[in-house]
Formats: C-alpha cells, sequence, structure tokens
C-alpha cells in the first residue's frame, strides 16, 4: 500500500499525542500537519491535501461538521474521534469512514486503520470516493437530510451499524432509544421524536408516544376499551396503539 498521508484536527494535546503515539508504530502512516480548532483545520485540509483525517467533534465553540462544510471536495477520508456518541447518526450521515469513541484501545484503532487501508484500496481501483464526495457535500445542509438508512449503536467501546431494514420496532426508554431487530436488543441514545422525524411513515408507525412498529411487522389488531386497539406483532409482543395514534393506521386496520 502507498504511503497514507494522515491529518489530525483534536483540540486536546493528549489526544493528538495518542494519535501520534499509535500511528508511530504503524509503517506506511505519516502526519502532515496537526489542528486544534475549525481555522487550523480547513487550513490543513487545504494546504496538505491528506488522505486521511482524524476530526474530533468537539472544537471549542465549533464543531468537527465545520471543518468539512468549510473546506471544498475532495475530501478525505474521515475517521471522527469524540468522547460523545449522539453525534454518530450524524457522522455516518456526512460519509464518515468510522467513529473512534474515547477512550478506544491499541486493538479498535488498528481495527480502524484496517478500514481505512481497504476504503483507499477500492478508491484506487474505482471512483468510489465519488459517492463519499457527494455526501459529505451535505453536510451544511443536514437539518434537510433524507431518511435514515442506518443506526449506530455503542457497545462495549465500538460502533455497531444497524440498517434500518433490519429494525422491527422501537420503544422509548429515558434518554434512550431500544431498537429491536430479530437478534438482539440495541440501545441508541436519542429521543424517539427524532428518530421518528428520520424514519419513513410508510414502513414504520408511530403506535404510542413511546413505541414505533414497522407496520408489516404487525400480525393482527383487536379492540381495546377507550378506542384504543391491541396490536400482536409477529414475534408474539402485544402493545397498545392509543387512540391518539389509531388515524395513522390503515383505515382497513382500524376496524369499526
Amino acid at each position: 500500500m502507498p504511503e497514507v498521508r494522515v491529518a489530525i484536527v483534536e483540540d486536546e494535546p493528549p489526544a493528538r499525542a495518542k494519535l501520534r503515539r499509535l500511528l508511530a508504530s504503524r509503517a506506511g502512516w505519516r502526519i502532515v500537519g496537526e489542528a486544534e480548532d475549525v481555522a487550523g483545520g480547513t487550513a490543513l485540509l487545504r494546504d496538505a491535501a491528506p488522505d486521511l483525517l482524524f476530526l474530533d467533534i468537539q472544537l471549542g465553540a465549533e464543531n468537527g461538521f465545520d471543518v468539512l462544510a468549510r473546506t471544498a471536495p475532495p475530501h478525505p477520508l474521515v475517521v471522527f474521534t469524540t468522547a460523545y456518541h449522539e453525534h454518530a447518526l450524524r457522522a455516518f450521515d456526512v460519509a464518515a469512514l468510522d467513529y473512534l469513541l474515547k477512550p478506544f484501545d491499541r486493538a479498535r484503532f488498528a481495527q480502524c486503520l484496517e478500514r481505512v487501508a481497504a476504503r483507499l484500496a477500492e478508491r484506487s481501483g474505482d471512483d468510489g470516493g465519488a459517492d463519499d464526495e457527494e455526501r459529505l457535500r451535505r453536510v451544511g445542509d443536514l437539518g434537510r437530510a433524507g431518511r435514515l438508512v442506518r443506526l449506530v449503536v455503542h457497545e462495549r467501546g465500538r460502533a455497531r451499524i444497524v440498517p434500518v431494514a433490519d429494525v422491527l420496532r422501537l420503544s422509548a426508554s429515558g434518554n434512550y432509544v431500544e431498537v429491536h431487530t430479530r437478534e438482539r436488543r440495541h440501545l441508541v441514545r436519542a429521543t424517539l421524536s427524532r428518530l421518528a422525524q428520520r424514519l419513513d411513515p410508510g414502513e414504520f408507525l408511530r403506535v404510542h408516544r413511546s413505541h414505533l412498529v414497522r407496520a408489516d411487522f404487525i400480525a393482527a389488531t383487536a379492540p381495546h376499551a377507550h378506542g384504543d386497539l391491541a396490536l400482536t406483532l409477529r414475534d408474539g409482543t402485544e402493545l397498545l396503539l392509543s387512540r391518539r395514534y389509531r388515524a395513522l393506521l390503515p383505515a382497513d386496520w382500524r376496524g369499526g
């Protein structure tokens, strides 16, 4: 693999030092510059043209997304480094290749570099980078982002990607949302309302202020007290559809 040019934008000196140490132990990875704020980061990307950018999200009063929004494509591959997992959804919306949740260890960092190397190898053989650049152009307009196609969950310090196509239902749980798939249950630090805004309403029905359910996962409905409906899901789970959300069901599902 050709030498990989690496840039680091991180406002904490110890975090920059850790990245330097980890990269120094691996041949073929060369740091071409460091910055500690958005202004320095934008200048670094413009002048050094790195292949890979390690980018902290929290940069004083600004954030790492501003670095990308203020620089023109082509952009390098981006790996976000942060102690705050709630930014993960936005990170992958702008085509981040990886998301290192601090504190990460040497093994997790090695996994990240393997992913970078694989992606660079793909880019050398096709024009896949064009797709990444197109998504990065949307960084300044995420408020109007399209439907979610994946959720990012964090388990034991690792980011796991859960395709929305695998999600059967979601339920509010304090400051988190429980994401249920056929295999297991995951936790995402988000609000149900926020996720509902990004999910296709034709696929996911709001059946209660605490529940979203994939429409084709509903097996049966039955009348319940006070105008509510009892829902039976295909795995046998029973939920109550409150009268407030009954109008969101297809008309032929509501009964009398």
